[in-house]
């Protein structure tokens, strides 16, 4: 159940970012990938992304927001 309204809430948080211009990094992310958070490094988004294996497994990345914030990091993860 917690997977689902996750899912549901991470769906309607790339939806508001495409709708809002930032195609770019859902792109890349590719299908079946949620955007899970934000974070100030690089550093900070692969530990957050090791620290939340249980949940999402292995399937994990971390992308730069986009070209005009180029110190946010996005948590991508595969449920």
């Amino acid at each position: 159940m917690y997977r689902r309204i996750a899912a549901a809430l991470a769906t309607a948080a790339t939806a508001g970012a495409l709708a809002l211009g930032t195609a770019g990094s859902a792109e890349a992310a590719g299908p079946g990938f949620y955007a899970r958070s934000h974070h100030a490094s690089y550093a900070e988004c692969q530990a957050a992304g090791v620290a939340g294996r249980p949940l999402w497994g292995a399937l994990f990345l971390c992308e730069p927001f986009g070209p005009t914030h180029p110190n946010v990091y996005v948590l991508w993860v595969r449920y």
